[in-house]
């Protein structure tokens, strides 16, 4: 019995040891990957060179249509706020029952509104100065001796009775300059029944206090000669602003 059993004992390390040796290594040297392929593999300096050089083409490609973008915003706010103060001026002459203007200086490039009542045709950019010191400083003056609540004396010289505070009189005579790269180039417009192209010097359109206007057609120009026209109707002093093709700019005959 003690000889079966030490004789099958002997069997089962046999039998241990042969199935240890068929079985295959679970972990075999050659079948692990190598430090070098486990890490990521980083950039030359070639790709990084190609890579930059690829960067500056594209930024030179686009950077003129990034340029014509900005000519264009411009060149279009410009004739929106144009638009804008012609409206208003529109609309002040029909609620204040007060003709009002917006004048043009074709030689230093803005424009202003104006009020019939302070407006000198014959010199109108001393009259828009009068009209911006006589308006602004004493209707914000007035307002300040109101909200402090306390009135204070008339200066000598000037007169003691005061204008009520309108909308106008925080722009009234305060130039708008241009935009930058922006000019103001030309108004055809109609004065005594004749139509007058003006390209320099002084200009104004005419609002009545019955919303009619004096026709016009004013043209703003960028460097790309791209051309904004604001148009004036003269029955109900709508404005209107749009760009005109090449085509229309070319059939006007302007030079620009």
């Amino acid at each position: 019995m003690l000889r079966t059993t030490e004789r099958g004992k002997r069997e089962k390390a046999e039998g241990w040891q042969k199935g240890r040796n068929a079985a295959p290594a679970i972990f075999q040297s050659s079948n692990l990957p190598s430090p070098i392929a486990t890490g990521t593999s980083g950039f030359t300096i070639t790709e990084l060179l190609i890579v930059l050089t690829l960067i500056g083409i594209l930024s030179a490609l686009s950077m003129p249509a990034l340029k014509g973008f900005a000519a264009t915003r411009r060149l279009k706010a410009s004739a929106y706020t144009l638009r804008s103060l012609l409206t208003f001026a529109r609309d002040m002459a029909v609620t204040d029952r007060t003709a009002h203007l917006v004048v043009f200086d074709f030689d230093n490039q803005r424009y202003w509104l104006a009020s019939s009542e302070t407006f000198d045709p014959s010199n109108p950019l001393t009259s828009a100065l009068t009209a911006q010191n006589s308006t602004v400083v004493t209707a914000a003056q007035n307002n300040i001796n109101t909200n402090s609540g306390f009135q204070t004396a008339p200066t000598a010289g000037t007169s003691t009775s005061q204008g009520p505070l309108r909308r106008a009189s925080g722009i009234l005579g305060v130039p708008e300059p241009m935009e930058q790269n922006v000019t103001l180039t030309a108004m055809v417009t109609t004065h005594n029944g004749r139509t007058v192209t003006v390209d320099s010097g002084v200009a104004y359109i005419y609002f009545s206090p019955t919303s009619t206007a004096a026709e016009a057609f004013v043209y703003l120009q960028n460097t790309r000669n791209q051309v904004m026209t604001v148009t004036v109707e003269a029955a109900s002093g709508r404005v209107r602003a749009r760009q005109l093709t090449p085509q229309e700019i070319e059939m006007l005959g302007f030079e620009f």
